[in-house]
């Protein structure tokens, strides 16, 4: 199956020109984990918070078997494969292993889950066109196989569903809602410690998984935090909430930028930042700014 994707790869990035691989290069940026994390900070804290944490909680679970089935199978990148012929576009944005499409799976299970939130026949249209338009771009950059960006999609816009499902059915008590995100972090914690040898040898292979777990944990206890501490909802004046989401968006990137910069590379450090970074967004930061930015009506 390799060699004949591996052709099919060859063939497209044989007809690709300079402009067509730009093109396919910001298409492929719209998959990416700043975009998607852009968007759900504004539906969290301008639009609804509570429809906010059903997206946040089905992109998380994709991220989690995304980056676990990854580790799973090992499947080498095209570009990596002995029969590619070409040289691949955006290689810092191929990172771990393959299978599946880490940017197909991202962007279907974010757009599909804010498509379920909105419910706007206009924005199906337009999140079909771009789940599949970032899919495409995957393989015409030649950094993955068609079939990774196939199984992407689907266990993207599955997550997008079944985590809406779960959440819903867990929402009304706050004790099944803790439950959920248990089982959630039981279900993929086997796989911290079967793979922490080779993660620590190959972090480049295997970091993928360790920071979504660890950025699923910051989400968790942001979420419980916030919840005693704060309470807040978006309920207040628009421009309040979009001060509210400006800052966090400062938050984000002083500490995906900043921390960085001060923290020495390695894999535990790289799992600290990611955890700090929804840790501190969502918990510590509206606890610190309550009486100005979150105040109870």
């Amino acid at each position: 199956m390799n060699a004949f994707e591996i052709k099919i790869i060859n063939d497209i990035r044989e007809t690709i020109t300079p402009f067509l691989d730009k093109i396919f290069e910001i298409i492929t940026i719209l998959g990416e984990q700043s975009i998607l994390i852009l968007l759900l900070l504004g539906i969290y804290f301008i639009y609804s918070k509570r429809e906010g944490q059903k997206i946040a909680f089905s992109i998380f679970t994709s991220l989690l078997l995304n980056n676990a089935l990854k580790i799973a199978i090992q499947r080498i990148r095209p570009f990596e494969h002995p029969g590619h012929n070409y040289e691949a576009t955006r290689l810092d944005t191929a990172t771990g292993y393959s299978f599946p499409s880490g940017h197909t799976q991202n962007s279907a299970v974010s757009y599909t889950a804010i498509g379920l939130s909105v419910k706007k026949k206009w924005l199906w249209i337009t999140i079909i066109v771009l789940i599949t338009l970032i899919g495409i771009s995957r393989v015409a950059l030649g950094v993955h196989y068609p079939t990774d960006v196939i199984a992407g999609a689907a266990l993207g816009i599955g997550c997008a569903f079944l985590g809406r499902y779960l959440f819903e059915k867990c929402e009304k008590s706050y004790t099944k809602e803790l439950i959920l995100y248990g089982i959630t972090i039981l279900i993929f914690l086997p796989f911290v410690f079967i793979y922490w040898k080779k993660a620590m040898t190959n972090p480049d292979k295997f970091k993928d998984f360790y920071t979504s777990f660890s950025f699923f944990i910051g989400f968790v206890a942001a979420i419980i935090l916030e919840r005693k501490f704060v309470g807040f909802e978006c309920n207040c004046c628009l421009k309040l909430r979009i001060v509210r989401f400006l800052i966090a968006l400062v938050i984000v990137v002083a500490i995906q930028f900043g921390l960085g910069v001060l923290l020495p590379e390695g894999l535990i450090f790289s799992m600290l930042r990611y955890f700090l970074l929804s840790y501190i967004t969502l918990g510590i930061y509206p606890i610190l700014t309550k009486k100005w930015l979150f105040p109870k009506k």
